[in-house]
């Protein structure tokens, strides 16, 4: 139980602002502390539970390197493009 309120939920998206599939990241909701809290509270706390799941459901998937939103696929005729070495290392340091 130690994952606190919200989960997160990844996905492989597109980064239009990095300009590569990355692993995206988006808050979800723990549902097992919200049933434990909606048992404990007597089904009050299902009203914020319910809250969250819709608000989750409207999140974006973000990128975990820049923040930006992703979107499903890449752009049509995209082809990924093989990174430098140089920017290996420049990504580790950060």
């Amino acid at each position: 139980m130690g994952r606190g309120i919200m989960g997160v939920a990844k996905q492989r998206r597109y980064c239009p602002e990095d300009d590569r599939m990355v692993l995206a990241e988006k808050q979800t909701p723990n549902h097992l502390l919200h049933l434990l809290l909606s048992v404990l509270t007597l089904g009050v706390w299902l009203v914020v539970w319910i809250i969250l799941i819709i608000g989750a459901d409207l999140g974006a998937y973000r990128c975990p390197h820049c923040g930006a939103r992703t979107r499903s696929s890449p752009p049509w005729g995209w082809k990924p493009r093989r990174r430098r070495r140089d920017e290996y290392e420049e990504e580790d340091e950060d």
